[in-house]
């Protein structure tokens, strides 16, 4: 008879522990509480939507992080090392989503919540903001989401990212106006102008253009196509598959639809913070006649508690929810070590991506992620500035390691 590990192929049976371990369940055991404590503050202050939407954002903050989708990284691997496994990954989480969304959109309601898309004008400062987004996420090693996630694990260097991301678009905020003056070229969405049906093939065509166009360079550039790891385990101690991971957050994608009337958004956030700092210290800028708050949206959220801002209360379920996953795997450890050059770094990075966000009209999530799944073409022309960014930023921070080497 063979033995077990032959039949089990590369897998092992590991010797059973006895007892738990305090290094991990005492983590785990603190984040369950915080995640518990924020929620029902959400419920008490707001009602039942805001603490719905607190744990949706937790549940894409542990998706994001057992599964290890992402973005940035997945756009350098495209652009610069032709891989586009990554990439592919995010189409197939838009092509899901915009088979749930457009007839939402269509009907205009869900559950008796009504429903918007994000159509956004393609202009100077769409394709700026992107530009300037893609050089930031390259300089912070992450985007708007995964500076996020990095702070649930733990990671000191990716807080510097989102301070300075708030700082960035608070003065996005203040400079909108300008950016609001600039040259706008026209808003298309494809599931008004053709209808939905119609613009729901015309989208998923883009999107398999694009898959395609990923496929052929990869095989051209390396010979071969890179898959993702596909091994799946329900275990607390593995990770997800990455198909996995794009069902789970299209499903909580899905959820933040019906919950917030609104696709998942993030960069609506930080400029609020930032406004509410300085209201706090009792700075002399009337933020309220700042153009970009010029908005009812806007101004209704800066006059209203953050318990309510949608945003928020998904940001920090995001943080508590890859805390939690980090918890589970016992990987969450507090890293204070910052060199020198990487914090630079991350505070530039975190300010371009705080003010391309803003002026861009939004972030990974919020323009590209939210507007392509709308069917809404500024998406698919933010991302490709976001990819001529991503070019120009990774070239910078190729050469500030070798300065950093050769120093």
């Amino acid at each position: 008879m063979p033995p077990l590990a032959a039949i089990l192929g590369s897998q092992t049976l590991a010797p059973a522990r006895r007892g738990l371990d305090p290094a991990r369940v005492l983590p785990l055991a603190g984040v369950v509480v915080l995640l518990s404590v924020a929620t029902w503050f959400a419920y008490d202050n707001a009602g039942v939507r805001p603490a719905l939407l607190l744990l949706v954002g937790s549940g894409l903050g542990f998706a994001l992080q057992k599964s290890g989708f992402g973005f940035a990284g997945a756009w350098r691997a495209q652009v610069i090392d032709g891989r586009g496994a990554g990439l592919r990954s995010q189409l197939a989480l838009l092509a899901i989503l915009s088979l749930v969304f457009f007839p939402l959109f269509a009907r205009g309601a869900a559950f008796g919540q009504p429903v918007l898309d994000i159509v956004r004008p393609v202009g100077v400062a769409l394709l700026a903001g992107a530009f300037l987004f893609g050089i930031g996420a390259q300089l912070a090693s992450a985007c708007s989401s995964g500076s996020l996630s990095a702070v649930g694990r733990g990671k000191f260097r990716y807080v510097i990212v989102v301070v300075a991301m708030m700082a960035g678009a608070t003065l996005g905020s203040a400079h909108f106006g300008w950016w609001e003056a600039r040259a706008s070229w026209f808003a298309v969405s494809l599931p008004r102008e053709w209808g939905t049906v119609p613009g729901m093939a015309g989208n998923l065509a883009v999107i398999g253009l694009l898959a395609g166009a990923s496929l052929w360079l990869e095989k051209v550039r390396h010979g071969s196509v890179s898959r993702p790891a596909l091994q799946e385990s329900f275990g607390p101690h593995r990770s997800w598959s990455l198909s996995r991971g794009v069902v789970v957050i299209a499903m909580l994608c899905a959820a933040t639809l019906v919950l917030s009337g609104r696709p998942w958004t993030i960069m609506t956030a930080p400029p609020l913070w930032g406004a509410h700092l300085i209201q706090a210290f009792g700075l002399d800028l009337d933020v309220a006649f700042w153009d970009y708050w010029s908005a009812d949206s806007r101004i209704n959220a800066l006059e209203a508690s953050l318990w309510t801002h949608t945003a928020t209360l998904m940001i920090g379920g995001l943080i508590l929810g890859t805390a939690l996953a980090a918890a589970r795997s016992g990987s969450l450890a507090v890293d204070w070590k910052v060199r020198p050059g990487e914090g630079f770094s991350a505070l530039l990075g975190g300010l371009l991506l705080g003010y391309g966000g803003v002026v861009g009209l939004g972030c990974n999530i919020g323009a590209f992620l939210g507007g392509a799944s709308s069917g809404s073409l500024h998406g698919w022309f933010w991302l490709l500035a976001a990819f001529a960014g991503t070019a120009v930023g990774a070239g910078l921070k190729a050469a500030g390691k070798r300065l950093t080497y050769r120093g």
